[in-house]
């Protein structure tokens, strides 16, 4: 509906001789009331002051170069300049056979073939077990790669291993801590040190595959060699734990490649080669005039590379610099949409001052901030704090709800909107819970078609111009929906949108259900209509499910 607006507003433009209109927006929604059609737009409001004209004279302009055939029945102008258009039902109807036709292809695009898009999120610090700290951006990011690449993008999903930071450093000493007093040593953790009991079970594995082999060696030398081996397991770990959430990575990529490799030099000599560098008693400082005004507060000097004071040299902001340029220059990623906590919003404006400076179009890097979610549990917000061992576990999650409904919970709202998790609600196995109602109308469909073979009825031969009623009405302009969404959610990375748009078409085929019989002996043309019209039902669920990793059960 977008395209025929924009071309009938083109039309306009050109006749009137407006200036200004080009690539304008057109936003497009459904109206709240059906007397109002079924879509909207307040593009003519919106260009105005661009063209210097009345909206409602814009508006009309716009009405009356829009084809009125299928599948638009009719274009009226409404208030100060809405524009509202009612589809052809004979049109509408047949969708049902056309989305059925689709099944798995419903809503497919190639919007975006040729593009190579890598998505990049959890990338958790590899010093321990995942908690729920990250938890929401696994799904937003492995929810956003489904919907990208079912526009027809390559999509790449990526794990980066940050296992070259100063944490690492702390993580191997604290696991050498930990094997020393497995064989008796009396050792204290250093106040730094990573509590959990993970590092305990880390130290044990390490024992039973060399025994005493470390044994001799000093807690600084023993920390550098158990760091990789800690690491690894962080890794292992993490691997197990996003596959019971659904996701599979692509690639797991080490920091650690491209610094052993000299390509963390070579980024920070083209830096310097660039006239961007400065360095100050063993700190080097990233300096630009850009960088100069995005200063937090007067305290802080400069934007810190990295500190060779450290041992080993900390990487700060260089590694972060050096693994984009990598992704672009050398990995062929053409769109790079990182998906990072909301308190990575200054590390975002860094890149993007950064990236041009290598020759980069900033533009090629997207980043998606989400808030952090808050846990509650009987009315109390249970609080995490790593280092403290007081901490909670995705893994913990998972297996108290089940990935179903962890993936569903958490994409139930804007990324930029902080989220609430109700173990209480997530549990029950009622309406009151957003997956089952959605999973049970799926389940509910199959039930239905269970039922109509029972009693010799399928849906061979239905005409579907017998779907009169307005709930049926209704439900297939639900149905119809769903690849526009699919596109405004490639737009604008709103994958929250598939939840809202499920619950929305789950309660409209859970009352059409209450008040329509669907498989009726005394009446079966009709019944066949309507088998039909609940299959293009079950196909947009079933697909709008799947994009965002939950499972479409037939029975419950």
């Amino acid at each position: 509906m977008a395209t025929a607006f924009a071309d009938a507003l083109a039309r306009a433009a050109k006749e009137r001789g407006w200036n200004g209109t080009e690539g304008a927006d057109v936003d497009v929604e459904v109206p709240k009331s059906p007397a109002h059609g079924d879509y909207a737009t307040s593009v003519a409001m919106r260009l105005a002051k661009t063209v210097r004209r009345p909206p409602r004279e814009i508006a009309d302009a716009i009405a009356a170069k829009v084809d009125t055939k299928p599948p638009i029945a009719k274009v009226e102008v409404a208030g100060g300049g809405f524009i509202n258009v009612r589809l052809d039902d004979a049109w509408l109807r047949e969708q049902v056979n056309a989305i059925i036709a689709s099944g798995e292809d419903y809503g497919r695009s190639e919007r975006l073939k040729g593009q190579k898009i890598q998505i990049e999120f959890v990338s958790a610090n590899p010093t321990g077990p995942l908690t729920v700290a990250n938890a929401r951006g696994g799904p937003l990011g492995d929810a956003l790669a489904n919907v990208i690449a079912f526009a027809g993008a390559a999509v790449q999903r990526e794990y980066y291993v940050e296992d070259s930071s100063t944490q690492v450093k702390r993580f191997g000493i604290s696991v050498a801590v930990r094997y020393r007093q497995l064989f008796g040593e009396e050792i204290e953790l250093p106040a730094d040190g990573y509590q959990g009991d993970y590092v305990k079970e880390i130290a044990a594995q390490i024992k039973e595959r060399h025994g005493a082999r470390y044994r001799d060696l000093g807690l600084e030398e023993q920390g550098k060699a158990f760091a990789p081996m800690a690491i690894d397991w962080s890794i292992a770990d993490a691997q197990r734990v996003t596959g019971k959430l659904g996701i599979r990575y692509d690639a797991w990529f080490k920091q650690s490649s491209f610094i052993e490799n000299g390509y963390l030099d070579e980024t920070i000599e083209v830096l310097r080669k660039r006239g961007v560098i400065a360095e100050r008693d063993g700190v080097v400082f990233f300096e630009t005039p850009e960088a100069a005004a995005l200063r937090r507060d007067e305290t802080e000097e400069g934007w810190v590379l990295l500190d060779k004071a450290d041992d080993p040299p900390a990487k700060y902001l260089a590694t972060d610099i050096a693994y984009h340029r990598l992704c672009f220059e050398k990995r062929g990623v053409g769109l790079k949409l990182n998906v990072w906590g909301a308190n990575t919003q200054y590390h975002l404006q860094q890149m993007k001052i950064a990236m041009p400076i290598l020759g980069i179009d900033p533009s090629r890097l997207e980043v998606v901030l989400y808030q952090y979610v808050h846990f509650i549990k009987e009315g109390v917000l249970t609080r995490i704090g790593r280092r403290t061992g007081q901490y909670l576990l995705l893994e913990d999650v998972l297996d108290a709800v089940g990935a179903d409904v962890t993936r569903f919970f958490m994409l139930q709202r804007g990324a930029d909107s902080p989220l609430e998790f109700d173990f209480e609600l997530a549990v029950q196995q009622s309406n009151d819970n957003p997956v089952y109602y959605v999973q049970y109308a799926h389940a509910r469909i199959a039930s239905i078609f269970r039922t109509a073979g029972e009693r010799g009825i399928n849906a061979d031969g239905a005409d579907v111009q017998l779907l009169a009623a307005p709930a049926e009405r209704e439900l297939i302009r639900l149905v119809q929906k769903l690849p526009e969404l699919l596109r405004e959610i490639v737009e604008h990375r709103g994958v929250h949108l598939l939840t809202v748009y499920a619950l929305e078409l789950a309660g409209a085929f859970h009352g059409f259900y209450r008040d329509h019989r669907v498989v009726d002996d005394a009446n079966v043309p009709l019944s066949k209509a309507r088998l039909r019209l609940v299959r293009a039902v079950q196909v947009a669920l079933r697909q709008t499910l799947r994009l965002i990793g939950v499972n479409a059960p037939d029975s419950m």
